[in-house]
């Protein structure tokens, strides 16, 4: 944790620059990484300061948590440390924003008996269930030469993984749904990707089932894919199958990443006929998050 104290940032405090590269396009980021993450030292009070210079209404710190035991995030930042981190965020900066007690969890099968009883006996305000190259996984970056002349498809086994994470019930998002992309590229390019719909189509009609949210996660925007996680056409068909909760995470692990590429995910929820920011449990409650207009 950050040895200085958080300080209450005030008016004075909130200059435009403060935002760095960040835009008010939408009044949510969900997927942040502080220094309570193995991949990230951002100070804790970094993102709350940034999203009121940008006049942001709510964020969650989303920090890795990990159940492989070989993995630094499955005892980095215990949960209580996680629950003290965030309530003294809300003394600084609860006055001028909501922030949410998140968490990003590896979701693995073989790990999910033991995501379900953590799940069940800590709160969180907002869990993101992702799938990550493990330290087992053939997909990871150091690796990415020997899928050299293979195609989407050969990327099968990580889909059915998010698929199993997704049938679980056990998140309220699917972050990064198709994040192998990353560690494929460029010798399975976004092409390839684009014409294997098939391997998106159980995960969309899986989240329809289970009420699910889907992340705009816009780190690919900025990243050597150049499009976000899912690709665009996986957004537009999650709509037409009737999908609802659909959410934004820039999922910064730098202040500067912070709600960046977000006009761009705005313009993408309206072409596909999104007009709210929603997760079910936020609806169940009554929450409205609209999507500005053009």
């Amino acid at each position: 944790m950050s040895t200085t104290p958080i300080r209450r940032i005030g008016d004075r405090d909130r200059r435009p620059d403060l935002a760095i590269n960040g835009k008010l396009e939408l009044d949510l980021d969900v997927h942040l990484h502080t220094l309570l993450s193995p991949d990230s030292d951002v100070p804790l009070e970094v993102y709350p300061a940034l999203a009121i210079a940008l006049g942001m209404k709510r964020i969650a710190i989303t920090d890795h948590l990990d159940f492989d035991p070989r993995e630094l995030g499955a005892t980095m930042a215990p949960h209580q440390v996680r629950v003290d981190t965030t309530n003294k965020l809300r003394e600084a900066f609860g006055d001028q924003l909501e922030i949410l007690l998140g968490v990003e969890i590896s979701y693995e099968r073989q790990y999910e008996e033991a995501i379900r009883e953590h799940l069940r006996d800590n709160h969180y305000d907002l869990t993101i269930g992702s799938v990550h190259p493990g330290a087992d996984s053939p997909f990871k970056r150091s690796l990415a030469a020997t899928w050299e002349g293979s195609t989407a498809h050969d990327t099968k086994p990580y889909f059915d993984e998010v698929l199993a994470g997704v049938e679980s019930g056990l998140f309220d998002i699917v972050g990064h749904m198709d994040y192998v992309r990353k560690y494929v590229h460029p010798y399975i390019d976004t092409a390839s990707f684009e014409s294997a719909p098939e391997l998106y189509e159980p995960i969309l009609k899986a989240l329809v089932e289970t009420g699910t949210a889907l992340e705009i996660n816009t780190s690919g925007w900025r990243q050597r894919t150049g499009v976000p996680y899912p690709l665009p056409q996986a957004v537009h068909r999650y709509r037409a199958l009737g999908g609802e909760f659909i959410v934004t995470g820039s999922d910064s692990h730098q202040p500067e990443w912070f709600a960046l590429n977000f006009d761009r995910a705005r313009l993408l929820l309206r072409e596909a006929g999104f007009e709210e920011l929603a997760t079910r449990r936020w609806r169940d409650a009554g929450e409205q998050w609209p999507i500005k207009k053009d």
